[in-house]
């Protein structure tokens, strides 16, 4: 009796077993023969930032998983070529997971320098735009069934010709008069009216100055140069200085320039007047350093915007620009 307790235990695991075999190759079967597989839709090439080095462009794409099991993209290879010529190529590891019947997206950049697209425009003879592609495939992880799975992508975009250059001339710094320096050094108690003359003829044709000279008294000066915006390729743009200023040894904060009333920049090149207030109260110390030039060179920020009338994909994009101010480059003058 119990030899056939046995032998039906046997015979019905045996038959689960079979079930359960059949019931996974015909899950995995349905997989290799379904007329569906994973499908890859590339959205598009967009600007990510600029810098003064070039552009970095941002791709985004979306992967369908119509399967019953989760996959995930192994890595991408792309090729980016102008006009077939090829500059660079990508490969990224992605390990980015796509649930059952789900679709997961995802991006990848990548930089195109701005010496590249000033070659590219002079071998091809353009002057505004260039036609850019980016083409390669999304690898698969490996399936239950399908051991290799790429998805093939590609997709086309212009690149505005241009290369932005910046620079400071003229840089003075414009004191009050001899006789309002005087005064103020008389008011503020550093000499007597008799001395007064000659140190305030001293500060303004080049003498040096000790810090404690400056201290207590009220006097306004201003720094004034120029920025000057030059676009080096044959794109159409709009320039816009949005905000600039100055840092020095010692202070915190910017001190904030004065901008003409057109800060914007449509031609190939243009200048924008700028203007600082320095006042001896709260910065006697860094008008010392302009007045001695020594010490560390102060440092020039700004923050401006560049759009592309030609390219609607390109709005207003942002781009920061710093470089020190040469104290030997200072000179001084008399309002």
């Amino acid at each position: 009796m119990k030899k056939i307790k046995i032998l039906c235990a046997i015979a019905t695991f045996a038959t689960a077993l079979i079930v359960g075999s059949c019931d996974t190759t015909s899950f995995l079967s349905g997989l290799s023969s379904s007329s569906k597989k994973p499908t890859l839709n590339f959205d598009k090439v967009s600007i990510k930032s600029l810098d003064m080095e070039g552009i970095t462009f941002n791709c985004n794409y979306s992967v369908s998983n119509p399967y019953s099991v989760g996959i995930s993209l192994a890595n991408v290879v792309a090729d980016i070529s102008c006009n077939d010529s090829k500059l660079t190529t990508i490969n990224a590891n992605e390990g980015v997971s796509i649930s059952a019947n789900k679709s997961a997206a995802n991006t990848f950049d990548f930089k195109v320098p701005y010496d590249s697209i000033l070659n590219f425009a002079k071998t091809y003879k353009e002057n505004d735009k260039l036609p850019f592609s980016v083409k390669g495939n999304v690898s698969l992880d490996k399936l239950p069934v399908i051991s290799t799975l790429t998805l093939p992508f590609s997709k086309e975009f212009n690149v505005p010709v241009f290369k932005p250059k910046f620079s400071l001339s003229s840089p003075k710094l414009v004191m009050p008069s001899i006789t309002e320096i005087a005064s103020a050094l008389v008011k503020g108690g550093k000499t007597n009216a008799l001395k007064a003359a000659s140190l305030a003829k001293s500060l303004v044709t080049g003498g040096e100055v000790d810090d404690s000279l400056l201290e207590g008294i009220d006097l306004n000066m201003k720094l004034n140069f120029d920025l000057n915006v030059e676009n080096e390729g044959g794109s159409a743009w709009k320039y816009a200085l949005n905000s600039c200023g100055i840092k020095t040894d010692g202070q915190s904060d910017l001190i904030a320039l004065d901008t003409a009333d057109d800060t914007t920049i449509e031609s190939s090149s243009g200048t924008i007047p700028l203007s600082a207030t320095l006042n001896t109260l709260t910065a006697g110390k860094f008008i010392a350093k302009l007045l001695n030039k020594s010490g560390a060179n102060p440092t020039f920020t700004l923050d401006s915007g560049l759009s592309f009338p030609n390219l609607s994909y390109a709005p207003d994009l942002p781009l920061a620009y710093s470089k020190e101010l040469p104290l030997s480059s200072i000179t001084r003058k008399s309002e």
